[in-house]
């Protein structure tokens, strides 16, 4: 599960390709909207491109990894994901 928040001032619009299933749709991700499955959440098996384009015009793509959470800022993308294996 890919996770995307946006913290910037501006819309952005976000596309995962579609490698290891899920749709391929642009989805636009609003400042300061409340989250949720629906508008944040991007179902993902394996290491696919994210691409984030900010309404201000900027455009930038990320490997992401199955599990990442993409934290959208105006000026920096922090992308976080866990790849320690959980002890039993």
């Amino acid at each position: 599960m890919v996770w995307v928040s946006n913290r910037a001032s501006v819309t952005i619009r976000v596309t995962i390709t579609t490698k290891t299933g899920g749709s391929g749709s642009e989805y636009a991700i609003y400042p300061k909207q409340n989250e949720d499955w629906a508008k944040n959440h991007w179902e993902r098996s394996g290491d696919e491109t994210a691409t984030i384009k900010w309404d201000s015009g900027k455009k930038a793509e990320y490997t992401v990894k199955k599990d990442a959470l993409v934290t959208v800022f105006d000026d920096a993308v922090l992308i976080s994901s866990a790849d320690a294996k959980r002890v039993q």
